[in-house]
């Protein structure tokens, strides 16, 4: 199967959900496995990685100050996220249930915390459009763990 239109990639829980459990991943390996992203962090992940300019600008950057240089580079990259964020609520909601009934992801309802179940990755896919989707979760992991979230709200142009 493959997927050859945005809607078909937007409306994939599969994906979402592996991308979500990428970034979810990377933010758990930078926290030395002592904590994982609260549920607003995940919220703009989808909507993020979903769209195509995004992916372009930040799936091969480096992971030190990758996120400050792709604002630079592309002021664009903030543009509607706020709106692309509450309008993909309920597909980030289908993944993180879909993430969650595969047992790629728990949610620890004490600390609020989504975690990794698996520290490898669940598949290798084939197509170049779903590895760069991976890469940017893993991106974003990164940069979400090493950004306070008052500044990425700020950086990123959103709220929760």
């Amino acid at each position: 199967m493959t997927l050859t239109t945005e809607a078909e990639i937007v409306q994939n829980p599969a994906l979402g959900a592996l991308a979500l459990w990428a970034f979810t991943a990377e933010f758990y390996a930078q926290a030395q496995r002592q904590r994982g992203p609260t549920m607003p962090l995940a919220l703009p992940v989808l909507p993020m990685v979903l769209h195509e300019e995004t992916v372009e600008c930040i799936h091969n950057r480096h992971f030190d100050g990758g996120l400050f240089l792709a604002l630079a580079d592309n002021r664009t990259l903030t543009l509607d996220l706020q709106e692309r964020m509450e309008a993909m609520t309920p597909q980030t909601m289908q993944a993180l249930n879909l993430g969650f009934a595969t047992n790629l992801l728990s949610f620890d309802r004490e600390s609020g915390e989504i975690r990794p179940r698996r520290l490898t990755a669940p598949v290798r896919p084939q197509q170049p459009e779903v590895r760069d989707i991976l890469a940017a979760s893993h991106r974003l992991g990164y940069w979400f763990y090493t950004i306070n979230i008052e500044q990425l709200c700020s950086y990123l142009r959103i709220r929760f």
